[in-house]
């Protein structure tokens, strides 16, 4: 079931200073469905327009044109029934910067009309790392933390979408991994349908059911991430070691197959029906093969091929 719905949306923003009196088209004709339980990557270089379509779907911008629905109620004629169920943290979260963390969560609680207990956001400060500093000042934090603080306020009325701008942004390593538990614990556990703009390539590769790549404010391909990983048609990329490389690539190049030495390594274009063969000529032919592997492309790649 797709929760959220883009059909055919442009937004233009008008430039000030220098450039005042000329615009530039941040989205152009995005069309984008987002299915029910899924995490969906927005992937794309700064000033590809993520944050643009993000505030698009929570009505923050206006369109110029298209539709925007999420769960069946337009975001333009029914914006409140649209967002009732829908969490987002979009750019920097904005806090008190005297309050605590605690306090700034209660009185944004407060703003949703009480309804949210304080064992809930226990549970929440827990699960995005924030115990030991959660009654500290919100101005004392880092810039992670703060992240984690605006997806904590994101969450806290247990929304069934959530939608995160650059959520690990200014976390380390640790910070950043224990963000991909969190997210695929809430799809896991909760059915959360999550977006999730990044510039974070590889990090995005981990987590995400789908991606969208946008370019110039465009989107230029929309893959599953078997798509990303193999590709789409049935040829896949192998790496293979056997005992004598050089002998081995040219029986193999001499059945039509793609076939170079990187170090030692062959790295095969084929398709993976015909791998069986191939291993059993190399073996009759006296060649001793000690690995066969199924080679990831990486969104980086990718990214560049769409992008173009």
């Amino acid at each position: 079931m797709k929760i959220i719905e883009i059909e055919n949306v442009s937004k233009t923003y008008a430039l000030r200073g220098k450039q005042k009196g000329g615009t530039v088209k941040a989205v152009s004709d995005v069309s984008l469905d987002v299915e029910e339980g899924e995490i969906l990557g927005l992937l794309g270089s700064n000033g590809a327009g993520k944050t643009t379509l993000i505030k698009l779907i929570l009505g923050l911008a206006r369109l110029d044109s298209g539709t925007i629905t999420v769960a069946g109620y337009d975001i333009v004629k029914s914006r409140e029934k649209a967002l009732s169920s829908v969490g987002a943290l979009v750019e920097a979260p904005t806090m008190f910067s005297e309050f605590t963390g605690w306090e700034n969560l209660k009185y944004y609680a407060r703003l949703q009309g009480g309804g949210i207990s304080d064992d809930r956001l226990k549970a929440i400060v827990s699960m995005v790392g924030l115990e030991e500093r959660i009654h500290s000042k919100f101005k004392s934090y880092s810039l992670g933390m703060k992240q984690r603080l605006g997806i904590a306020q994101a969450m806290m009325h247990n929304p069934s979408v959530l939608l995160l701008d650059e959520p690990t942004n200014g976390l380390d390593p640790s910070g950043i991994a224990q963000m991909r538990e969190l997210f695929i614990q809430l799809k896991k556990d909760l059915g959360t349908t999550i977006v999730i703009s990044s510039h974070m390539l590889s990090e995005m590769q981990q987590v995400c059911d789908r991606v969208a790549f946008m370019a110039g404010g465009k989107i230029k391909a929309v893959k599953t991430m078997e798509e990303v990983n193999y590709g789409v048609d049935t040829f896949r990329k192998f790496s293979m070691e056997c005992s004598d490389a050089e002998k081995a690539q040219a029986i193999i190049a001499e059945r039509g197959i793609e076939c170079r030495n990187e170090r030692g390594a062959l790295i095969l274009i084929a398709e993976q029906k015909d791998m069986g063969e191939i291993v059993a000529l190399l073996v009759s032919e006296g060649i001793q093969v000690y690995t066969v592997t199924k080679i990831k492309r990486t969104l980086e790649d990718l990214y560049k091929e769409v992008s173009r």
